[in-house]
């Protein structure tokens, strides 16, 4: 079985995810009307709201980036105008997010990220 998440990079590759992440939350903030548009206002304030602020902490990133990409997806089946030119940016970014995983600045991280297993030592009795 693969895990969920497969590495969580440090230094500079970690910061370009933590603004991959930014950036797909950005967008997901200012496309929530065109995104999310069978809900209400303050619906799509909050549901906007909600993964904007997981993508930006990075709590189960590749669950919310799969989300963003399928909200993505619905929107450019359903709309009549050109999407493309406005979602296919934010399409890429949440591909690249799912598939590239949180990174090392990530509550993700810290949750499943790195860990050193230590083996004591057999004692011969």
């Amino acid at each position: 079985m693969q895990r969920l998440y497969s590495m969580f990079p440090i230094g500079s590759p970690g910061v370009g995810l933590v603004l991959l992440r930014v950036s797909l939350a950005a967008s997901l903030w200012l496309l929530r009307h065109e995104l999310l548009p069978w809900l209400g206002e303050m619906s799509q304030v909050w549901c906007a709201g909600a993964i904007a602020l997981a993508l930006l902490a990075g709590v189960l990133t590749p669950i919310v980036a799969g989300l963003s990409f399928q909200l993505v997806c619905l929107t450019i089946i359903r709309s009549d105008l050109e999407p493309l030119s406005q979602t296919l940016p934010f399409t890429l970014m949440a591909a690249a997010t799912l598939l590239l995983g949180p990174g090392a600045y990530s509550v993700d991280a810290r949750l499943y990220g790195h860990r050193v297993l230590v083996i004591p030592p057999r004692t011969h009795i």
